[in-house]
């Protein structure tokens, strides 16, 4: 049986700050709040059936329930640019075919504008100069030590 699809973010963020509030109310308040936040996550309703306390820790936490609801939101947009990117490049590609004749006839017009010329031979830095030549000399003497009959 297949998975079904999740909407929405499947997380938020529960900070380590949020104790100390949740410890400041009691237990009937806190656990209250609690699950004003998931009903809050799942339907992004807020709730009206919460006593004081509970309410003021159900906003402490709301905030971060909003945070990770925006993420996600981005996260999902940034995917529906990348996906549509990629297939309108695609598409492109297969609406508008080039022929072997139009592209030879483009190289030739672009060999007739930009022309080959020779790139003139620029000096090395005298650092990159000192470490070819100790490596060459390196290697030199390596070879000689190679041939050395012992």
């Amino acid at each position: 049986m297949a998975k079904k699809k999740q909407e929405g973010a499947v997380w938020f963020r529960m900070f380590r700050y949020f104790r100390n509030m949740v410890d400041a109310v009691p237990d009937e308040s806190a656990g209250a709040a609690l699950k004003a936040v998931f009903a809050y996550f799942d339907t992004g309703v807020l709730p009206t059936n919460l006593d004081t306390l509970a309410y003021a820790l159900f906003l402490t936490i709301k905030p971060a329930v909003d945070e990770s609801n925006e993420d996600y939101a981005k996260a999902v947009e940034r995917g529906r640019k990348a996906v549509s990117k990629r297939w309108m490049q695609e598409d492109t590609a297969c609406i508008d075919p080039v022929t072997e004749e139009e592209k030879e006839t483009e190289k030739e017009i672009k060999k007739e504008l930009y022309q080959e010329t020779e790139a003139a031979p620029c000096s090395l830095p005298k650092a990159l100069e000192r470490e070819i030549d100790f490596n060459r000399r390196r290697e030199l003497a390596l070879e000689k030590l190679r041939n050395y009959s012992a």
